[in-house]
């Protein structure tokens, strides 16, 4: 039996890096029967199926993403996918961002931080990325009209369909179900945006026509649960991320909190050691060769961006948390036509919620007696981040 066989998906939830070493060393290119993937492990590899959709599709069949959310421009290719792409990236731009939030996500910060400061510990995860997340994506697209809560909640539901790559039916059902109340909540705010416009994502994707280019309600719907999905757990994973790797190395912390300019690096390192999402989903358009496995035409595909990013061929002591580390980009938003329209959101999202930590909670360090312990392959990520300050 080749390993890739034997893998588990029991194993891959608990820690999939040391199973991505042995596969990048021995079975870069693995079928995977626990996740019915071939899962491509190499950087260059990796890199070469993200750029290269017209082998590799975005348009699977199975795909968890359009099964869960409905069609969307993650799981699409080709005109439809431009069409879309072209549409949404405009108000995620930077200068467009800045323009909407004007303050709001530091405001939102030290409104946070202003619960728990007196408290001298709390779980980050639950009482500062969560809401910082939510709370700021939910203004940026315009779904002030929905409690955060219901948001978080609803997005919660639908990552177990995310990443049910084995079909399981258990797993997909309350996906579905969360899936179809978020989408009902989205209705619900695009029938007054059509009365009542504003400056939001969702305004913006409801009245926008420019040469041909509009979309449909039904495409508005699922690309906002596509932003909801990518853009509520991708910046909290972060953040909490970003507190953990600091944290376990109080050397770096402390160069960080003297020097506030080390924010950009830690969050980019933190997104090559911990990226917070797995893979780009695949599928072969024909029959090719990938590091000399010959791959049937709709061949699905796991190209894994975690993998990649560890890969000691192109990041020395790839397992060390490293700040200062100067070694290329890495490939945490993955790369190409698919690559991640939240980027910037995300990363602005992670300086200035760390900023605003290292500036209001003196001496700040992970808990010791509440250590974190991580889990998912797909959407990895601490189950709590507790901290202590003086």
């Amino acid at each position: 039996m080749r390993f890739g066989e034997s893998i588990t998906l029991a194993e891959l939830e608990r820690d999939p890096y040391p199973i991505y070493a042995r596969l990048r060393r021995e079975e870069p290119v693995a079928w995977v029967p626990a996740v019915q993937l071939w899962l491509v492990t190499r950087f260059d590899d990796v890199r070469h199926v993200d750029m290269n959709p017209g082998v590799f599709t975005a348009e699977t069949v199975p795909s968890t993403l359009n099964r869960t959310m409905g069609h969307n421009m993650l799981g699409s290719e080709g005109a439809d996918q431009r069409r879309i792409r072209r549409i949404t990236e405009t108000p995620f731009r930077p200068r467009e961002v800045e323009e909407r939030t004007q303050g709001m996500i530091p405001e939102l910060a030290h409104e946070l931080v202003d619960r728990f400061v007196d408290r001298g510990g709390v779980d980050l995860f639950t009482e500062y990325c969560d809401p910082m997340s939510v709370r700021s994506l939910r203004f940026m697209l315009g779904l002030d009209d929905v409690p955060w809560q219901d948001i978080l909640r609803w997005n919660e539901g639908m990552m177990p369909g995310l990443a049910n790559f084995e079909g399981d039916p258990d797993k997909q059902a309350p996906a579905d179900r969360a899936s179809a109340e978020l989408g009902d909540a989205i209705d619900h705010v695009l029938q007054r945006l059509e009365r009542e416009p504003d400056g939001s994502v969702l305004s913006w994707m409801l009245r926008h026509e420019r040469d041909g280019d509009r979309m449909t309600r039904e495409e508005i719907v699922a690309n906002t649960k596509l932003m909801l999905s990518g853009g509520l757990q991708e910046p909290r994973d972060l953040i909490a991320l970003t507190v953990l790797a600091l944290g376990s190395n109080p050397d770096q912390l402390e160069r960080v909190r003297r020097n506030r300019s080390l924010v950009k690096a830690a969050v980019e390192e933190t997104l090559r050691w911990a990226g917070p999402v797995g893979t780009s989903t695949r599928q072969t358009t024909r029959a090719t060769e990938l590091a000399g496995v010959e791959l049937e035409r709709g061949a699905l595909i796991g190209a894994v961006l975690s993998s990649a990013n560890r890969d000691p061929t192109r990041f020395t002591d790839p397992d060390r948390f490293d700040i200062g580390r100067k070694q290329g980009a890495h490939l945490a938003f993955a790369i190409g036509t698919h690559f991640c329209l939240g980027a910037w959101f995300g990363r602005h999202l992670a300086r200035v919620s760390l900023n605003v930590l290292l500036d209001r909670l003196p001496n700040l360090r992970l808990d010791p007696d509440r250590p974190v312990t991580l889990s998912g392959w797909e959407f990895r990520a601490p189950d709590s981040a507790y901290v202590r300050w003086d």
